[in-house]
């Protein structure tokens, strides 16, 4: 089965802000290639998106996590669509 990939609201302005974040640290063109890197990461979810593991977010069996260099990309599946909720970078223990 092939999930179609919707990415919410609050999702779209959490990758705005991560590509601000990015830009004002290091450079548009490095924020442009990570945007792009964990889009691509994210599009892989339409395939297999149980293989990430269960949301320490939620106690839903369908909410899920998928890690990508250190950010959370917290999403939930609802019959036949990826819905990306948010998107977050990890706190360092």
């Amino acid at each position: 089965m092939t999930y179609r990939i919707i990415v919410e609201p609050e999702a779209l302005q959490d990758l705005h802000s991560i590509y601000t974040f990015i830009t004002k640290k290091d450079s548009q063109n490095k924020a442009i290639k990570f945007i792009r890197e964990l889009e691509g990461s994210i599009a892989t979810l339409s395939e297999m998106p149980l293989r990430c593991r269960k949301s320490f977010y939620s106690d839903d069996e369908l909410t899920r996590d998928l890690i990508y260099k250190g950010y959370t990309v917290v999403f939930q599946i609802q019959e036949s669509n990826i819905h990306i909720l948010t998107v977050f970078r990890q706190k360092t223990r």
